[in-house]
C-alpha cells in the first residue's frame, strides 16, 4: 500500500517490499537508499491503472493534491496522455521544477540518463508567442526540446517549440 513518505514531504513509498521493486522496474519513483520514492503524479497513475493501492481512491487523491497544488490535475492529465504513449515521463527535478514535466526518447530505458523533452505546464488557453520567452530560456539552459502542454484537463493540446541554430 502507498502512503506518503514521512522522511521527504510530498513523496509517497511503498510498504510492501516486493511491489515496490515491481513498480521500480516498470520505470516508476526514484530510489532513495534502497527504498524507491514516488511523486504524486507517478502516485495518480499507478492508481489509475490499478497497479498500486492506496487507502484513498484515484479521485480523492487527485482531489486532495489539487489543494496542495491547484495545477496538479491538468498535470496528471499530461503525464497521463503523454505514459499512455509508452513514454517515460518524470516530474522535473531542477529548481525551477514544479511547472514542468521531463520526457525521454521512445523506447528509452527506465535508467536513461538523459531526458529528450521539457514538457512545459501551462493551464489555460493558448499562450501567446511572447509569454514563451522564459520557458524557451530553460529549454535552451537544460538543453532539451522544449514542448508546451496548455488546455483544461480532458482536453490537453501540445505545442513542440523548435530553434534553429545558425
Amino acid at each position: 500500500m502507498i502512503k506518503e513518505d514521512k522522511k521527504q514531504a510530498g513523496l509517497f513509498c511503498e510498504s510492501d517490499p516486493s511491489a515496490a521493486r515491481r513498480l521500480s522496474d516498470s520505470g516508476f519513483g526514484r530510489m532513495n537508499g534502497n527504498q524507491p520514492v514516488f511523486h504524486p503524479l507517478e502516485v495518480a497513475y499507478m492508481l489509475k491503472l490499478g497497479i498500486a493501492s492506496s487507502d484513498r481512491t484515484l479521485q480523492k487523491f487527485v482531489a486532495g493534491q489539487a489543494k496542495r497544488d491547484r495545477r496538479f490535475p491538468f498535470a496528471f492529465d499530461v503525464y497521463s496522455c503523454i505514459r499512455q504513449t509508452g513514454r517515460i515521463v518524470r516530474p522535473y527535478s531542477g529548481k525551477e521544477g514544479a511547472g514542468y514535466l521531463r520526457a525521454y526518447a521512445p523506447g528509452a530505458g527506465r535508467l536513461e540518463e538523459r531526458p529528450s523533452h521539457i514538457i512545459c505546464l501551462l493551464p489555460g488557453k493558448a499562450p501567446s508567442a511572447n509569454s514563451l520567452g522564459r520557458e524557451i530560456a530553460i529549454a535552451h539552459k537544460v538543453r532539451l526540446d522544449l514542448i508546451v502542454a496548455y488546455g483544461e484537463p480532458g482536453s490537453v493540446r501540445f505545442v513542440k517549440v523548435a530553434a534553429f541554430n545558425f
